[in-house]
């Protein structure tokens, strides 16, 4: 069974055995760490503990039953203040509705050592705390979805979200459909702040293999560090999510090989940097990022990149990609395939270290000399309702298909589309990877959007 399928699996055999049990499920109401502890006592397996409405202040929960349901009465209507905490070492459990909102400790907010947890429907907003949510080393199968991060103080300095990697032991953690929003770092700190929206590893499991899933997740305004995402382990994918309005900062792959970033979207902000790791790669993306970079290669001594590639992704408006000649550690075995670049509005390319691979890539609008590689087309296009830039479906751009470059990486036991098998809106291509330019497949039928945006993602309460 596939990792994504496995954690849905586990989540609803969860949901059968409350309907299993009918009316012998047990439904213990709560309203303070002393009745949280006896009820703990009292549930077993698909039972339920409500915390009631209202507002609750300095409550240190520890959630260290399995297989039950942690909910608040009425979704978004039980709130946590002060120094409340809540730490989870239980497997198996449901954790939905509440909201930490404006309060101050040391640790961390929600602090996860169990596994197979299913953490939703959270608000975090205005904590001064280390992290706002952390998975620890040594659990696997979590899910977190429909959660929002906002606004980390200031006076901080750690990421919002930290999942660590375990050596030996892959974590298979899933976030789906959160937000992180407003995450900001004091004038002149710097773009090396700290307060990355979300961070997976930490420098030394960088050989770790973490095997953790973030899709449809929006991320904005969060410019806390110069690092939306810092992905720090091995053979994580990014897949489907909305990073917009974050100014310089930008998507990390900084520690770390094996990775996969595919059907995103970077608008009005910076796009992706890869430093570090071999076998990194970026297709099926789109980016709109204003004068800002739209791809970064680093020229760095430690873990020098190698095997990039760069497929099927659409720049329109963007700023130049970086290719990174600068040094004595040139990216190597680097291909630049298949992309249309519209309207750049810098030059294309960047300090190139004359090793690149280009081949099967379009522009229009540019005059700019370009490299073997590159097709300079006049092309009918057009800006669909949501403000992105579409090539209209009369083109035939399969003429310039390069057909012939690298495979693509596989992560084992995920799921993932290393043929390329779908566009960005997924739909189907008819040969695979080998068949079409850019991120999406001209269709008059179908716009061009993101996934998520503030409006699909995070509770539904905040609604």
């Amino acid at each position: 069974m596939k990792v994504f399928g496995k954690i849905l699996f586990n989540i609803s055999l969860t949901f059968f055995m409350l309907l299993s049990a009918g009316v012998f499920a047990k439904s213990v109401r709560v309203n303070s760490v002393e009745s949280f502890e006896k009820a703990q006592k009292l549930v077993n397996s698909g039972d339920s503990v409500v915390w009631e409405g209202g507002k609750f202040y300095d409550v240190n929960m520890k959630l260290t039953t399995n297989n039950i349901f942690f909910v608040a009465e009425n979704p978004g209507e039980t709130t946590f203040s002060g120094s409340s905490t809540l730490e989870i070492s239980g497997n198996g459990n449901t954790v939905s509705g509440f909201q930490f909102v404006d309060g101050e400790i040391k640790g961390e907010v929600i602090d996860i050592f169990g596994s197979e947890n299913n953490i939703q429907q959270i608000n975090i907003k205005s904590y001064d705390s280390h992290f706002y949510l952390r998975i620890r080393p040594s659990c696997q199968y979590n899910l977190v979805s429909y959660c929002n991060f906002e606004s980390k103080p200031e006076t901080q300095e750690s990421s919002v979200v930290q999942v660590e990697a375990t050596e030996g032991l892959p974590g298979y953690h899933l976030i789906s459909y959160c937000s992180f929003k407003n995450h900001t770092a004091p004038p002149g700190a710097g773009g090396d702040y700290g307060i990355e929206a979300l961070r997976i590893g930490y420098s030394f499991q960088a050989e770790f293999i973490s095997r953790t899933i973030v899709e449809y997740c929006y991320f904005t305004k969060c410019n806390g560090d110069g690092e939306i995402v810092s992905n720090k382990a091995r053979e994580n994918i990014f897949r489907y999510n909305t990073f917009e309005n974050n100014g310089d900062s930008h998507f990390t792959l900084r520690h770390g090989k094996d990775n996969v970033i595919y059907g995103s979207f970077f608008l009005n902000g910076a796009g992706i940097r890869i430093k570090e790791g071999q076998n990194q790669m970026v297709y099926n993306n789109y980016f709109q990022t204003g004068e800002r970079f739209s791809i970064m290669l680093v020229n760095y001594k430690v873990d020098p990149l190698e095997n990039i590639i760069i497929a099927n992704n659409t720049f329109v408006g963007s700023g130049n990609f970086q290719l990174g000649s600068e040094g004595d550690f040139k990216p190597v075995k680097v291909e630049i395939v298949n992309n249309l670049f519209l309207n750049p509005v810098e030059s294309i390319i960047s300090e190139p270290t004359g090793t690149e691979r280009f081949a099967g890539n379009i522009a229009i609008g540019t005059s700019e000399q370009l490299p073997d590689g590159f097709n300079k087309r006049d092309i009918n296009y057009e800006e669909n309702k949501y403000g992105l830039f579409q090539v209209k479906e009369d083109e035939n751009l399969s003429q310039f298909v390069c057909a012939d470059y690298n495979e693509l990486l596989d992560i084992p036991i995920l799921e993932d589309d290393p043929n390329i098998l779908l566009d960005i809106m997924k739909q189907k291509r008819s040969i695979s990877k080998r068949s079409t330019i850019g991120c999406f497949i001209p269709n008059e039928n179908i716009d061009l959007k993101p996934y998520v945006t503030d409006n699909n993602t995070g509770p539904d309460y905040l609604k």
